[in-house]
């Protein structure tokens, strides 16, 4: 699945968490929805924002980015940030 918006996940380590807990950030606010557990819904939710906003937007590519917090016991405190249209052979060029 290519992504056409940034992709924002924030893996967060709580100790207490001992099943994966994955929620989305509400579009338009700070707030974070329901826990999404299966790996097909996650990328559901994520496709289907995606077509929703280019088709509000008219544009092939938003800056807006979706935003996923994963918390875990297991899991180290990380942040990463998937850029659209990101190519790895323009990559190669700048190292």
């Amino acid at each position: 699945m290519g992504t056409r918006q940034p992709l924002i996940l924030q893996m967060i380590h709580y100790r207490s968490t001992l099943e994966p807990r994955c929620r989305f950030q509400e579009e338009d606010s700070k707030e974070y929805g329901s826990p999404v557990v299966s790996a097909s819904t996650i990328a559901d939710v994520i496709k289907s924002r995606i077509e929703a906003l280019l088709k509000k937007t008219k544009t092939s590519i938003s800056p807006k980015p979706i935003v996923m917090r994963a918390e875990f016991a297991h899991c180290p405190n990380l942040s990463i940030i998937d850029t659209p249209r990101f190519d790895l052979k323009i990559a190669c060029w700048f190292i």
